[in-house]
């Protein structure tokens, strides 16, 4: 029988082309390998090449303390072009503007962080807040940002409505464009940029009431804000209830605004006091007309003069009954358009708004704006819908935070101690 088999020279053949064989496959496996590495190196150096290098353009509408606050934080970021702001008043409109605006310690020390000298706005301190007139910090702005347009153009139109033709413009831009939308609760920015219009009203727990009155002889000088708690109201000669016994809990008063234009607020907890029904439901204009002039003859500023009976009268306009404290939040606050790719967010009193007096004198919409300069990154190297949503999301977690906190705390913190 013939037997079949290899020898051994056949045998050492048959290993020397099986190793050749493997050696290919591991070059190859490795020439493999290499050229990933490569090709992903290469990705990843382009994709951060292109990222460093992308830019978005800026568009503000409404140039109110929110507005160019936004602007500053736009200017501050490297991934932005150009910024265009659109505002409805004139220069010395704006600027003049009477009322007053305080900033909180977080309001400060992020603005400081912008670059914001307090030290070189003309206003007053008291403990860790800064009041100053609102036109006074409108144009310190301004001319930070001429300053600085020879690094980021800076093209501000007055006297300039936001309407549809507007709107035209802002599509027609080249590239990616972010509008920031802070024209305020009745600005109709939000409805032409296509925001729904749609909002919610939330309880933040409290019932209150104010007051504001007008000096025609007195100068437009920041004043600090007076806090007095625990306050009770004889409104039997009203037909209403004698003041509580002692410990219980009572109004807390306060007086804000410069000295020119001066609000009177009164705010308590929700409760079902006897003076509190009273106060809700007597409509007696002449009983919170007298409560308001008592509390501010009591404990205004020692420099202040009185209120008379007779100027309280034809000169003080206020609310003549206790109201339900609620902050009213629009729906949408931020959105992206892919046709025409660009971002919509809104800001400010127009995204929130409270119906008492909107942060008490300070801005709570300051603190809406500390995720401004993150979600700029981020939508601007956007270039998935999966980055688009998260940056969208991010914004609106932090927004639906801060108006959790207000609803939770805002009158609290900023009227009832």
């Amino acid at each position: 029988m013939q037997r079949f088999g290899l020898s051994n020279d056949n045998l050492l053949f048959s290993e020397y082309f099986l190793e050749m064989d493997e050696y290919e496959t591991q070059v190859s496996l490795f020439i493999t390998i290499a050229i990933l590495a490569a090709f992903a190196g290469s990705k990843a150096i382009y994709d951060r090449y292109r990222k460093s290098f992308t830019k978005i353009k800026v568009v503000v509408v409404g140039a109110g303390p929110i507005g160019l606050s936004s602007a500053i934080i736009a200017l501050r970021s490297t991934k932005v072009s150009k910024i265009t702001i659109f505002e409805e008043k004139e220069r010395n409109e704006l600027i003049y503007t009477s009322y007053q605006i305080t900033f909180d310690d977080q309001s400060i020390q992020f603005l400081k962080s912008l670059g914001v000298d307090f030290d070189n706005i003309e206003g007053c301190w008291k403990g860790n807040y800064f009041q100053t007139n609102a036109g006074v910090y409108m144009q310190y702005i301004l001319e930070k940002l001429k300053l600085s347009s020879n690094k980021t153009p800076c093209d501000i139109h007055f006297k300039t409505r936001f309407c549809r033709e507007t709107l035209k413009d802002i599509e027609s831009i080249q590239g990616r464009c972010l509008v920031i939308t802070s024209d305020g609760r009745n600005g109709q920015s939000q409805r032409i940029l296509g925001l729904n219009d749609f909002s919610e009203q939330y309880s933040c727990g409290a019932f209150g009431t104010v007051a504001a009155v007008e000096r025609a002889d007195l100068r437009e000088i920041p004043t600090p804000e007076i806090r007095v708690h625990n306050l009770n109201f004889d409104l039997s000669a009203y037909g209403g209830s004698a003041p509580e016994a002692n410990g219980t809990p009572g109004f807390s008063l306060k007086i804000f605004g410069n000295s020119k234009h001066r609000f009177i607020s009164l705010a308590i907890a929700k409760c079902d006091l006897p003076v509190v029904k009273a106060l809700r439901t007597i409509l007696d204009r002449a009983m919170m007309r007298n409560i308001f002039l008592k509390c501010f003859n009591t404990y205004k500023l020692s420099s202040e003069p009185l209120l008379s009976e007779s100027y309280a009268l034809n000169h003080m306009k206020y609310s003549p009954r206790l109201f339900e404290i609620k902050l009213s939040q629009r729906s949408e606050t931020v959105a992206y358009f892919d046709d025409c790719d660009m971002f919509v967010l809104a800001e400010g009193e127009a995204a929130a708004f409270l119906n008492f007096h909107t942060g008490l004198d300070i801005n709570p919409a300051i603190r809406g704006l500390t995720s401004l300069g993150r979600f700029i990154e981020m939508i601007t190297v956007a270039d998935t819908e999966h980055a688009v949503s998260n940056a969208l999301m991010y914004k609106m977690k932090h927004s639906e935070q801060l108006f959790r906190d207000f609803v939770k705390n805002g009158i609290r913190e900023y009227m009832l101690t």
